[in-house]
């Protein structure tokens, strides 16, 4: 029994240090709109500027966050569970990540989406 925990510590600490990587590298706008670039090289006029974060950290539970999520040129782009092994599960995470980032833009935009007045909002980007 002491071995499977030991292991399954070991396994956790390599997980945390990939997602910290990750974090640390595209909390960085530079990389991040090379990133964007990347998946879109049509966007010639996205730049450092015109990038809004919007990773969502701990919110709703106590565990519940995107890896990473930003807004450029009216798209929302959010960068999800990256995992190994397949769960029903994340199709959930995912709808709740995507109305939380939206919650948030909305908060941040001062727009009430309880009036009649139609609220602005990204559309969603999928890869």
């Amino acid at each position: 029994m002491q071995d499977d925990t030991k292991h399954t510590q070991e396994v956790w600490q390599s997980v945390l240090q990939k997602n910290s990587v990750f974090l640390e590298l595209f909390q960085n706008k530079s990389y991040l709109l090379k990133l964007y670039k990347t998946l879109h090289p049509e966007e010639a006029s996205a730049t450092e500027d015109s990038l809004t974060d919007v990773t969502i950290e701990n919110v709703l539970t106590d565990n519940l966050y995107n890896d990473l999520g930003f807004i450029v040129n009216n798209k929302l782009m959010i960068l999800i569970e990256a995992q190994s092994t397949w769960t029903m599960n994340i199709l959930v995470r995912v709808l709740l990540y995507l109305a939380q980032s939206y919650h948030e833009y909305f908060q941040h935009t001062s727009q009430n989406y309880y009036k009649s007045k139609k609220v602005k909002m990204p559309k969603p980007n999928s890869m």
